[in-house]
This record gives structure tokens, C-alpha cells and sequence, in this order.
């Protein structure tokens, strides 16, 4: 087998596995079919029973070891969970790069669940493995947490997932948030991923149920969330620990690179320098002479090549997943991607560019790294770009980049056979910080399905891996390649439903009988409580925003009509003319504690366990939108394009007129300031309001949630989250991952004993969901006695 060669000026290290023993491993693979990774009965009875056996010592694990997960706070709101692993106060960080800053000069705020606020200063970090370390200035001793590792850790095995969640309101709670899951994939000593779903910008600890570290979460990629293996920290702590660039100390840039421009005495420790500084001001980028961009374009049309999935579908269900890759090995091994997410073992087809489909399978791949390799299993020869080093490019040196898109300028599925390739440059960085990635000009625009595609030099050499916001060095693909190559089975325990759920299921069914599908404009937007045999319906009532009918029990569709609201909690109590219904009973028991049990019961019925992740607090409202983002023009106050104001989620658009809102006239910018601030005073983002409008010159009235403040972070604002979410007095948080249209449903212990309603759900998406936020019972209870008074007394 040839192996690609690697020009650097050091040592070649490790040598390939042989040839016959791949060919082998691919042949076993290739052959075995889908049943290979399905969950059989006596193993998903396993994992029932390990999850079983875990639920009592939740609480005291939670106990033990959140005393080592701290909140920490940077100047520029960048917060994010950190784990103490020494008792001298370092702090491992997920996903830490923008934390550390690469300066070792920034000191931040860390929080305590105690209560205690103390400083940490930046230590070493790792961009190739997505952690950073940090060190608290203060003296010790801390509550350090056990370190254990992963080299045994098999999927299936039960885990708590714990970290601070970043919130709308930009609030925070004061102890840290619990999911209870298992492992559902397992790739030991470098990556794992879980069945709990983090929230956003968290980057959470892992443990294992004997209270040991296993890894911190390093964000997402693609549609999972991976967790780095705690051995990859451990490996390196020393370096980690001295402050240590350990991107320079793994894959250091060659003797001639730019990067080692006065560096100093110690070039592998922290250290920003501004690239004008170093470099001077950025100029105008080289272009290649047309001979030579020519046989550039030919090399990467020739072993650029599209991977079209037989074992993922695309997002939408509607065609196999695809995405791109280079050919740079003769015998047909393929430097792509790993934000699709392919295991290894998946199978492809494999399309190049002179109108031949070949077989492929996947080998090793690393999400946390971005990066994977793939086999053509059809004899070779193959067309192969030669990797070279790419440190020794220089802001401004012209670069090809070469691709599949996903899909045509129609947005269908394209088969075309020629890779999209673009002439574009090495970017001139604000800093010359050596780490995984460089980035070229803005002259170019990837697309959906680039990604894995080549980065390729003006001789024609792979530079990079392309990545999507960036290109993964060709340094760190010659680093991990032999890791990528050994074909190592991934254990996994993908889809098996919650191991729990047998225990809701004769109570879920009887709850059920309570429960409706909500209903608006003949769209399914949540559930609804019967709380009243004669028709009586508890909801949310920040959804509420058209014609509402419910869906009972027997499938039956009644016309329901909003009777009061209780806008403190986000209630409101329906009528609908149907007697002699199942009404459901709330607990009288105060709200339950830390990680006990519960299950989340809708319509049909939905059953979805859990644990409470958050005790009862108070959620205080989000910054809500008083008036900015607008501009005053002759036909009214006009919404702007700003992109401070953030109108996803609502019936607003940009340019639209403002006519009153709740009847209140808007005239002028000072006018709509005061009405939202005082006339609606007491509402809350997500709340609804009738506004009334003129869109393109035509008048017309709107029934929409209002928008969060301008200039709010966007990416904690998401227009898959319940419209309201935040304003409560007191809500407890679970784990149990709701979509948008199951809030409003109730939450059962147990004993099937009702101990609140889901009042809020937050996610990425209709799939990936956040945390979910309860009204405990002794709220619901006490809400409901006094709508259906204040009704029933009118």
C-alpha cells in the first residue's frame, strides 16, 4: 500500500497496517448488514437493568460531584461549564478556545455551586481536541472531581451528564443541571456520545455512576453532541497544566512557517500576537499563472469525490446523506469530514468525477477534530492528490477549493458529476496563533455538501480538510491517521428507547384519558389538561394565536373557546360543549426534589422519563423588546432590518408599519416606546399580542408573541422554543426533551401522581431539545380553582 507522502521536515512517525489485514477488516464490514448495530432484546434488558439499578444513588452522586462543576463567567458573556480536576484548582474546560482566549492574561469569574465567586487565569488548551485548562488564582484546596477513563467504557452503560445552562434572560442558576442517560456510543480514550441532549453553549461534564470524570462535552457536530474522552486530558496534563499550546506541541508548523516568527524561547506556550504586527498589513492575495491553475483544477477534478451514504438519510428524510472527499492514496483512501457523522463501518457510494461509481466504507472518524477517512474497496489503481504540509503558507497565498454541493441553485438533489471548484486565498488572521484550522478570503462561500472537500496549494497539493467555517490542516490528518485507519468497531447502543418507560405505562395510560391535542388553525401546538368533567381545559396560552380546537381522547375534534387566562403563569382555562370527560387530579405533594423519576404523558399516549435537572426557582422574564430596532418614516413607525432585531418565531416581518398594538395607537417612535413599556409592562417575551399593521400598503391585523429585546444573543433565542419561556415565579426543570408542540402536557411521579404541567420547552430544533421547564402542582391547582371562579362567577 502506498502511503501518501508528507513533506514535513521531521520525522515521519508510526507506520500503516497492512495491507491484506484492511482488506479483510473493509470485506467484513461491507457485508455485514444493517443488524449489525441494532440493540438486541437481551442487551437492551441489560441496559433496562443497569439504569434500574442507578436510579437510587442519583441523589447522592449528584450530591458528590456537583461540588466540582463551576460556572465560569468571561467580560464577553462567553459562560460555559468548567470541572475542577485538581485539588490546586485547575479547571477543565469543554470547547474552551474562546474561554482561554490564547492569551494566559484574562483573568475570569468562576462560580461555585456554594456560592463562592473566585478568578481563574488561562492554562493550556487544545483545539484539536476542543479542551481547554484554566487555573483559580485562589488557594486551595479544591473539590476536585475522580478522574477515571474510558478505555473500558462500553455503550450502554448509565451516565450523568451535568453542567450550567446558559439561559435567554442571560440568568443563571445557582447549582448546576442534571441529566440522567447512557452511553450510546463509544469510542474509547477519544470520543463517546450520550443519550442526554445538552443545551446549547453548555459544554457539561460526563460521569460515569461511580462518581469519576469520563469527559466534558465539546459541542455539537452535525446532529449529535460529542463528549471528549477524559484520557485525552489525562495524556496531556503536564502540558496542559504548564500552559501549553498543545496544537504546537502535537503537530508543531514547520522551521519556515510564518508562525514561527518571533515566537521566543518557548514557542509552544500561550501567546496572541496581532498578524499585522508580525506580518505587516494584509495584501492584496497571489494569484497562480493560468498554466498553473489549469493542472491545479485538473488534480482536484480528479480526486475530488462525492460520498453518498447508504446507511444515513438527509435531514429531511428524502434522499441518502452526502458530502464530499479527496482521493490521496492510489490504493483509494479518502481524507474527508467528521460532522456527517459517519460510524465506522457505513457504507458509501463512492462517485468520481469521470462518471464511475465505486464502493467505499467508512474507517475511523473524529467529530471532535472534524475530520475521517474512508476506503475504496474496488481494486485501484486511484487518482491520489499528494498531501503536503500547510503551515507553509502565507497570508494571501491563492488556494482551489473543490466540492460537491449537497443540492442544485433549485435546491433539488444534484447528481452532477463534476466537483464546484473555486480560486480563492489563505485569509489574513487578526492573530498569528498556530492552532488546527486556517481560514481563506471571504471571495469564496462554501455550500452544504463541500464539506470534506479538498483545500488544495498551487502545486496542487492537499492542504486541507474543508470544514465548512474553516479547513482542518493536512498537519492534523498525518497526526491522526493511523488512529482513522485501524477500523475500529464503535460500539454503540443507537435507538434504543428509554429503558424506563415500561414503568409509565399502565399510569401514563390512565393519565392519558386527561389529556388533549391542542389545536390551532387546524395545526397540532400543544396539550391540554381536562381539569373539569363538564369541558374544562388548562393550556398554555402563550400558543394560543388562532382558531382553537382540541383533539379528545376518542379523536374527536371539538371547536374550544379561551374562557381566562392567567398571564403570570402562561395558563389559560378552554371551553369546550362536551360533557361527562376523565378530569385529571394534581398532587397536593410539594415539588419534587433532585433527580427523582418522572414521566412526561401526551395524547396517544407519549411516554417520556426523566429526572427533575433543576430544583423549583424563579425564572426571572428575559430582556423583552421595548420599541428598538425601528425607524420612523412618513407612513408610521416601520420595523427595520437590523439584524439586532430578532423577529423569528413571531407574525412580524421587516418593513413592516406598526399601526397600535392591544388598541394602543403607535403613532411615532416615543409613543410605541411608552406603550410597551408601560401599557404592556407586565408582559413578557413570548407573551401575545394583537397588533395591527400595514405590510406592503395593505392593512391587516396579527395575533403574534412579542420578539426579545433587541441586540440580545441570537444563538440563545430560538424559534423552535415555546413561545414563552421564561417570567415564572417558580418552575422546576427536568431532563426530558419536549418538542415545541408537546408543551403544555402534564408530569407524572412514579406512583402516576400529577406534579406539574410543562409549561416551556427550549431546543435547536424540532429533534434536539433542551431543557424543559415545569409548573409544579400546587401552582396548577391553585390557578385553576380561580380561572374557572372568575369565570364561572361572571
Amino acid at each position: 500500500m502506498r502511503v501518501p507522502r508528507f513533506p514535513f521536515r521531521r520525522t515521519v512517525c508510526g507506520g500503516l497496517l497492512l495491507i491484506s489485514a484492511v482488506t479483510s477488516l473493509i470485506a467484513e464490514r461491507v457485508h455485514a448488514d444493517d443488524a449489525r448495530r441494532s440493540v438486541t432484546d437481551e442487551r437492551a434488558n441489560s441496559i433496562s437493568a443497569g439504569m434500574e439499578a442507578s436510579v437510587a444513588g442519583l441523589p447522592q452522586l449528584y450530591a458528590s460531584v456537583s461540588r466540582s462543576i463551576v460556572r465560569v463567567e468571561t467580560e464577553k458573556n462567553d459562560n460555559r461549564t468548567g470541572v475542577i480536576v485538581s485539588t490546586d484548582g485547575h479547571l477543565l474546560v469543554g470547547n474552551g478556545f474562546g474561554v482561554v482566549n490564547g492569551s494566559g492574561s484574562i483573568d475570569v469569574k468562576v462560580h461555585l455551586s456554594d456560592g463562592r465567586i473566585v478568578t481563574a487565569t488561562a492554562a493550556g488548551w487544545s483545539t484539536e481536541w476542543r479542551l481547554a485548562v484554566m487555573k483559580i488564582n485562589e488557594a486551595g484546596p479544591w473539590p476536585a472531581i475522580e478522574v477515571g477513563s474510558t478505555q473500558e467504557l462500553k455503550a450502554g452503560e448509565p451516565c450523568l451528564v451535568i453542567g450550567y445552562l446558559p439561559r435567554g434572560d442571560l440568568q443563571y442558576d445557582v447549582s448546576p443541571a442534571a441529566r440522567w442517560g447512557f452511553i450510546d456510543r463509544s469510542v474509547p480514550a477519544r470520543w463517546f456520545t450520550t443519550t442526554c441532549f445538552p443545551g446549547s453553549f453548555e459544554y457539561p461534564a460526563v460521569v460515569g455512576m461511580d462518581g469519576r470524570l469520563l469527559g466534558v462535552d465539546g459541542g455539537e457536530t452535525g446532529t449529535q453532541n460529542h463528549a471528549i474522552a477524559v484520557d485525552v486530558f489525562v495524556a496531556h496534563r503536564d502540558d496542559l497544566f504548564a500552559g501549553k499550546n498543545l496544537d504546537w506541541v502535537r503537530f508543531p508548523p514547520a522551521p519556515d512557517s510564518v508562525y514561527r516568527t518571533g515566537v521566543g524561547d518557548h514557542p509552544e506556550l500561550l501567546r496572541m500576537r496581532k498578524t499585522a504586527d508580525v506580518l505587516g498589513k494584509a495584501k492584496p492575495p497571489t494569484r497562480m499563472s493560468d498554466v498553473q491553475l489549469s493542472k491545479v483544477r485538473q488534480i482536484a477534478k480528479q480526486t475530488t469525490v462525492r460520498l453518498v451514504s447508504k446507511d444515513q438519510r438527509t435531514y429531511d428524510g428524502e434522499a441518502d446523506a452526502r458530502w464530499s472527499g479527496v482521493i490521496v492514496s492510489e490504493d483509494g483512501y479518502i481524507l474527508t469530514c467528521g460532522h456527517a457523522c459517519q460510524l465506522p463501518g457505513d457504507r458509501f457510494t463512492i462517485r468520481l468525477s469521470d462518471g464511475r461509481d465505486v464502493e467505499g466504507v467508512a474507517l475511523g472518524s473524529n467529530p471532535i477534530t472534524d475530520i475521517g477517512l474512508v476506503k475504496i474497496t474496488t481494486p485501484g489503481p486511484w487518482p491520489c492528490a499528494e498531501i503536503a504540509a500547510s503551515s507553509t503558507l502565507k497570508p494571501g497565498d491563492p488556494l482551489v477549493v473543490a466540492g460537491y454541493p449537497a443540492v442544485d441553485t433549485q435546491g433539488h438533489w444534484t447528481t452532477e458529476r463534476l466537483p464546484q471548484i473555486d480560486v480563492s486565498a489563505v485569509g489574513h488572521p487578526l492573530y498569528l496563533l498556530w492552532y488546527r484550522e486556517f481560514n481563506n478570503r471571504m471571495d469564496y462561500f462554501g455550500q452544504g455538501g463541500m464539506s470534506g472537500g479538498g483545500i488544495f496549494n498551487e502545486q496542487g497539493c492537499y492542504v486541507a480538510v474543508c470544514i465548512g467555517s474553516g479547513h482542518m490542516r493536512s498537519e492534523v490528518a498525518r497526526l491522526q491517521w493511523d488512529d482513522l485507519q485501524r477500523i475500529e468497531s464503535i460500539d454503540t447502543a443507537i435507538g434504543l428507547p428509554h429503558p424506563l418507560r415500561k414503568r409509565f405505562v399502565a399510569t401514563g395510560k390512565a393519565v392519558a384519558q386527561s389529556i388533549v391535542e391542542l389545536l390551532v388553525d387546524s395545526r397540532p401546538v400543544g396539550s391540554g389538561t381536562i381539569v373539569d368533567a363538564d369541558g374544562w381545559i388548562l393550556t398554555k396560552a402563550s400558543v394560543l394565536d388562532g382558531k382553537v380546537s382540541c383533539r379528545l381522547p376518542d379523536q374527536s375534534v371539538v371547536v374550544a373557546e379561551k374562557r381566562a387566562e392567567s398571564q403570570a403563569h402562561d395558563l389559560a382555562l378552554l371551553k369546550i360543549d362536551v360533557g361527562d370527560l376523565t378530569a385529571a387530579e394534581f398532587s397536593d405533594k410539594e415539588p419534587p426534589a433532585m433527580t427523582q423519576l418522572l414521566c412526561a404523558v401526551g395524547p396517544c399516549p407519549m411516554l417520556k422519563p426523566g429526572i427533575v435537572s433543576v430544583e423549583t426557582r424563579a425564572i426571572p422574564p428575559e430582556p423583552r423588546w421595548k420599541g428598538g430596532g425601528t425607524e420612523e418614516t412618513p407612513d408610521g413607525v416601520k420595523l427595520s432590518r437590523s439584524i439586532d432585531l430578532h423577529l423569528s418565531g413571531t407574525k412580524l416581518q421587516s418593513d413592516d408599519i406598526i399601526v397600535s398594538i392591544n388598541g394602543h395607537a403607535t403613532p411615532d417612535d416615543a409613543t410605541l416606546t411608552q406603550v410597551l413599556e408601560t401599557n404592556l409592562g407586565g408582559y413578557c417575551t413570548g407573551d401575545l399580542v394583537s397588533v395591527a399593521l400595514r405590510r406592503k400598503g395593505e392593512a391587516m391585523n396579527v395575533l403574534t408573541t412579542l420578539p426579545p429585546t433587541t441586540g440580545m444573543d441570537y444563538w440563545r433565542m430560538y424559534s423552535r422554543d415555546t413561545p414563552r419561556r421564561s417570567g415564572f415565579a417558580a418552575v422546576f426543570d427536568i431532563d426530558i426533551e419536549l418538542r415545541q408542540r408537546e408543551a403544555g402536557c402534564p408530569v407524572i411521579d412514579v406512583e402516576g401522581r400529577i406534579r406539574g404541567i410543562a409549561i416551556a420547552s427550549r431546543g435547536r430544533d424540532e429533534t434536539r431539545r433542551g431543557p424543559t421547564s415545569v409548573l409544579p402542582s400546587h401552582i396548577v391547582k391553585r390557578v385553576t380553582k380561580q380561572l374557572i371562579a372568575e369565570t364561572t362567577s361572571k
